[in-house]
């Protein structure tokens, strides 16, 4: 059975003890706080993580003005983009003559667009907006349940009592993405920990 909006909220408010909802769009308060939360949690959740399914390739191609900064090209991100992957692309697949001379570093992301000294095409390996809800990992589903929870627990809770054991559940959560190899893990350390810590305090 695929995986829809609505069953990932109702997941999430099993988690806060707080029944179910038939639809975003119900008169009740706790389909609106999921209205509401659901599109921003989803985002912020996909571009947290290197979530396997959700990673994508591209070949760009350099747009014909030249940035207006100290970089020589500058190419157009697809429109589905969320975050570059470090150590991707740009810094496996290039030229690495084209850059070395270069004051400036390897690559920006600005206003929608790299910029970089690298010559086209340029191959990039990058986290993808992806909305449709029967594409997600099931691991990614249990984890975005746990976030949303974790946003939601005073709004529909009105207590604070939850929030550490949802932390914690949301912490769990993304260990076992990672032994089940739905995370591709990354070299740099995640942000995760510091914001769970701190909005369990």
């Amino acid at each position: 059975m695929s995986t829809s909006d609505v069953a990932i909220c109702n997941r999430a408010l099993h988690k806060l003890g707080a029944g179910t909802i038939t639809s975003l769009s119900e008169n009740k308060e706790k389909a609106r706080v999921m209205n509401v939360a659901f599109e921003p949690v989803r985002r912020a959740e996909l571009r947290r993580h290197r979530w396997r399914f959700s990673i994508k390739r591209a070949s760009l191609a350099a747009l014909a003005a030249a940035p207006d900064s100290d970089y020589s090209f500058q190419y157009q991100l697809p429109n589905d983009f969320l975050r570059l992957i470090e150590g991707g692309a740009l810094t496996n697949m290039a030229d690495l003559t084209d850059f070395r001379a270069s004051s400036t570093a390897l690559y920006s992301v600005e206003g929608g667009k790299i910029l970089t000294n690298i010559g086209a095409p340029l191959p990039i390996r990058y986290i993808a907006d992806i909305t449709d809800a029967s594409l997600f990992d099931s691991c990614f589903v249990e984890s975005f349940a746990a976030r949303l929870a974790l946003e939601s627990v005073e709004r529909i809770t009105e207590s604070t009592t939850k929030r550490a054991d949802l932390a914690q559940d949301y912490r769990t959560s993304i260990r076992e993405a990672t032994r089940a190899n739905a995370l591709e893990v990354a070299a740099e350390s995640s942000a995760d920990s510091e914001w769970v810590t701190a909005r369990a305090q």
